[in-house]
């Protein structure tokens, strides 16, 4: 670790310092956002089914085991507390930046 991430750092010391070091993250999670907006505004290809390819694709389509909202808190809310959790333990910053940046950039790239 280097002496400069060492001790208690809270977001009021060392939160400016932190965005800005690493506001090419941030830049990058910016249009990760705008792609993904993208690419959920454009018109999927649409693919001919003949008749013959039908047997293989005749399974039922079955709900969503799992509702949305469930995903959203399971996948972001639920470890953003445990992170806060854990930052609240520790007072350090730095783990609290990059912890919510790889769960961000994660949640986003899938």
């Amino acid at each position: 670790m280097t002496p400069l991430q060492m001790g208690h750092h809270s977001i009021k010391s060392h939160g400016a310092k932190v965005m800005t070091v690493h506001k090419h993250d941030w830049l990058i999670l910016l249009l990760l956002v705008v792609i993904v907006a993208g690419l959920n505004v454009i018109e999927p290809f649409h693919r001919f089914v003949g008749e013959e390819m039908m047997t293989d694709l005749k399974y039922p389509f079955k709900d969503d085991t799992i509702p949305f909202w469930a995903v959203i808190i399971y996948a972001i809310l639920l470890p953003c507390v445990i992170f806060l959790l854990y930052y609240i333990s520790r007072r350090d910053v730095y783990d609290l930046h990059h912890a919510v940046l790889g769960l961000l950039f994660s949640v986003l790239v899938t």
